[in-house]
């Protein structure tokens, strides 16, 4: 892997974050294979997955889980890319992140799971899927 100068370095994880959040899986691979830390976070704590996972980018998605991203990680409140994923709809990208071993009973700084996030934002397709993969329901 190439080690990148830190300013460099800095700007390619910028870079990295914004063809997340923004679906452009070309860009994503090209500096994933520059040596772009593919777990790189915004100055919020989001990282690249849960940024793509919040858009529905399932194309970029699947490029960073097969570069080793982290499948459970959270931004600062707690957020994962599967809790994300339910509360927007983003159906086929819930399942992607499932196959990929996501835990689908984590819970974030407020106590809601992705099942209770995607209950809530009236997603049951996206509930079934989540409890047909094991998870349960948040505690009243």
């Amino acid at each position: 892997m190439l080690l990148l100068p830190a300013a460099q370095a800095a700007d390619e994880a910028t870079s990295l974050l914004s063809a997340a959040a923004s679906g452009r899986v070309e860009l994503v691979r090209d500096l994933i294979a520059q040596g772009v830390d593919v777990n790189a976070k915004n100055a919020a704590g989001r990282p690249a997955l849960v940024m793509a996972a919040f858009n529905g980018n399932l194309r970029t998605v699947r490029a960073l889980l097969g570069a080793g991203a982290a499948v459970d990680a959270a931004d600062a409140a707690g957020t994962t890319a599967l809790m994300a994923a339910a509360a927007f709809g983003h159906r086929a990208v819930v399942e992607v992140l499932i196959a990929a071993g996501a835990d689908v009973n984590l819970k974030d700084g407020t106590g809601k799971s992705a099942l209770s996030r995607a209950v809530r934002a009236g997603n049951e397709d996206i509930g079934n899927v989540l409890k047909d993969a094991g998870a349960v329901a948040d505690d009243a």
